[in-house]
């Protein structure tokens, strides 16, 4: 008699639903039609009475053109329709997935057929163009070394160069001194 009861419907609703989890009936005093089951936590849908089910990509229990939607939501009259509906929208979805991945597939080995290449170019020349810097900078370096080490030895060699130079002007004089005393002693003797 209860069954009788809950399986009636007021205003195109049943006045009870059960759980399909647990099997207890659920009434319904208003409100939407996502139900949660107290006894069991079971989300479901009073209107169908099927568990509220749904994947991003196909669409959720409440889409009008999803796979996994409530049958009341579109043409509750036209099963032919609903189901004929439902199988394009799956089958263009099964259909997308492969297509997308391959396209993925596709794309990805021309991006590393291009770039894989172009990266490691770019890399070379980067590295070829650094070693060039480091060579130019060890280059200037050494020749700045090199002309700071020859200004610095002219310098010397000049230095070396004045002081034999005065050396032997002194030994000169001392030398014509040391001579014009022996060539003229008495030279000496007379204008002490």
């Amino acid at each position: 008699m209860f069954q009788l009861w809950a399986e009636k419907l007021d205003k195109n609703q049943h006045y009870a639903q059960k759980c399909p989890n647990c099997k207890i009936y659920i009434s319904r005093n208003g409100g939407g039609s996502h139900m949660i089951c107290t006894k069991c936590q079971c989300n479901f849908c009073y209107n169908c009475g099927k568990r509220r089910f749904g994947i991003k990509f196909l669409g959720l229990h409440e889409s009008r053109f999803s796979p996994f939607e409530c049958k009341y939501n579109f043409y509750p009259d036209k099963p032919l329709v609903r189901h004929t509906v439902h199988g394009l929208v799956a089958g263009a979805a099964s259909l997308a997935i492969p297509i997308a991945a391959v396209g993925a597939v596709a794309l990805l080995a021309v991006g590393t057929t291009i770039g894989a290449p172009t990266h490691g170019t770019y890399r070379l020349f980067k590295h070829i163009r650094s070693k060039r810097q480091q060579q130019r900078h060890q280059k200037y370096h050494i020749e700045t070394i090199s002309n700071q080490w020859n200004i610095n030895h002219d310098n010397d060699q000049n230095i070396e160069y004045n002081v034999l130079k005065k050396s032997v002007k002194a030994s000169l004089i001392t030398y014509k001194e040391e001579v014009e005393v022996t060539l003229y002693p008495n030279r000496h003797l007379n204008q002490s």
